[in-house]
């Protein structure tokens, strides 16, 4: 065989090499496949240890009968009557707030505002219907002689279908369980949506349970809802174009002048543009600040795209090293046809630098999107947030992190990215390829 063309190596010695990378991408794309599983969980399990691996990735929800129908539930509450804590569920014949059945203590309390907020005052002035059942317990008690229910407030309600409830002597549970409904998962608690006393519910015993895979698209729409997402993409699409505008347009007049202008100082001065970039960012943040303060520019989204059109050090270098790579003939002949610098650039130069042009759009696209310190530092008006700032303030909302509906916004945020990738991955592997380090 010819030296120049050595035999292909079998398959089988390139197996080990395959299995390597496969098990190291697989082991990279976990922190993903995690993020978009958690995305279709209930809230409650999305921080709970997995018992399995089903769990580990689906939601786990159960069905139960009620009113004659097998409704997706929640358990809600893990019952064991006994001689000293009877339970019963009863049917009132007269209607009722909720809250003398919800709450532990007397209707005088939970009269006062400041003790709850709207939406727990609305739930405990929901009007229990004549005909709903209620859960007769140490606090609720139904005296069978009399065949009066008295709740923990003190009001005396008539009660008829009285259903005692006996612990099972086998150890079963008895689980209280309401309906489940999809618009549970936007809750601003951190915790069970139960309480709705006007759904329908029971208490079953563990084998009537049907347990298996809950999987909750509603978590989507609730958590785009939440983060304004229409007006935090609009912002951030809006920074992405001037920025890569910006940043394409400035860089390539400038490398383009560093690579064919010949003018006095040219060395040192892209010495100089080079040396910015050794300079860390924290060193210029409060400086710059403080200008962008002084013409006025803080608290709008000016400093986030301005200084783009400036151009950027990193990608001036980066074209002017592919500039000097392309026949300069093409200039010369240019520039005895009449063409202006201008001219040859946009005609001449920018046609054969398109797969660097493409890259760097790329990369300024990519580092827009996901910037977070420059809208953190700049932007202090809700309207103006950008995704990944909108991302940070509903994971820092008061009362608990809802993580099901913080993993559906991250998935919908890395998304683009995603597909952008795949779709200029081409792209990008020729524009760095062909990005040589000459001159």
């Amino acid at each position: 065989m010819d030296a120049k063309h050595p035999q292909r190596r079998a398959w089988y010695a390139q197996l080990p090499i395959h299995l390597i990378l496969i098990t190291g991408g697989l082991f990279f794309l976990l922190p993903l496949l995690w993020m978009i599983a958690t995305s279709f969980k209930p809230l409650d399990q999305t921080m709970r240890r997995p018992d399995s691996l089903r769990t580990a990735f689906f939601g786990e929800g159960c069905r139960a009968r009620l009113d004659g129908r097998l409704l997706p539930v929640t358990l809600e509450r893990l019952l064991t009557p006994s001689a000293a804590t009877p339970m019963a569920v009863v049917s009132p014949r007269a209607a009722f707030p909720a809250g003398e059945l919800l709450q532990p203590f007397g209707k005088e309390v939970w009269d006062r505002y400041p003790v709850f907020n709207r939406q727990e005052l609305e739930r405990m002035n929901t009007v229990v219907e004549p005909g709903t059942r209620v859960l007769a317990d140490q606090r609720n008690r139904f005296d069978p002689a009399a065949g009066v229910l008295t709740l923990y407030s003190g009001r005396r309600v008539p009660a008829e279908l009285v259903r005692n409830l006996v612990a099972d002597p086998a150890g079963g549970a008895l689980w209280l369980v309401r309906e489940w409904r999809p618009e549970d998962t936007d809750t601003k608690e951190v915790g069970s949506a139960g309480g709705d006393v006007t759904r329908p519910w029971d208490v079953v015993a563990e084998p009537d349970l049907v347990r298996g895979i809950r999987m909750i698209p509603h978590n989507y729409p609730a958590a785009l809802a939440r983060i304004h997402f229409l007006r935090s993409l609009r912002n951030t699409l809006f920074l992405c174009l001037m920025v890569v505008c910006g940043v394409t347009a400035s860089s390539m007049v400038i490398a383009y002048g560093f690579a064919f202008l010949d003018f006095r100082g040219r060395g040192a001065l892209f010495g100089v543009t080079l040396a910015t970039m050794m300079i860390p960012f924290p060193v210029v943040m409060i400086p710059v600040y403080l200008l962008y303060r002084d013409l006025g520019w803080v608290g709008t989204l000016k400093p986030l795209w301005v200084s783009s059109w400036f151009g950027s050090a990193f990608f001036i270098f980066l074209l002017r090293q592919f500039f000097l790579g392309l026949p300069k003939d093409l200039l010369d002949a240019a520039r005895i046809d009449g063409c202006t610098e201008l001219e040859i650039l946009w005609h001449v130069i920018t046609p054969l630098s398109r797969p660097a042009i493409a890259m760097i759009a790329l990369f300024t696209f990519l580092g827009t999107w996901k910037d977070f310190m420059g809208p953190l530092i700049y932007l202090n008006n809700e309207s103006q947030f950008t995704l990944s700032l909108s991302l940070q303030a509903f994971a820092s909302e008061h009362g608990g992190t809802p993580w099901h509906l913080l993993m559906a916004a991250s998935t919908v945020f890395s998304l683009p990215l995603i597909i952008l990738f795949f779709v200029a991955m081409k792209t990008f592997i020729r524009g760095v390829s062909m990005t040589g380090l000459k001159g």
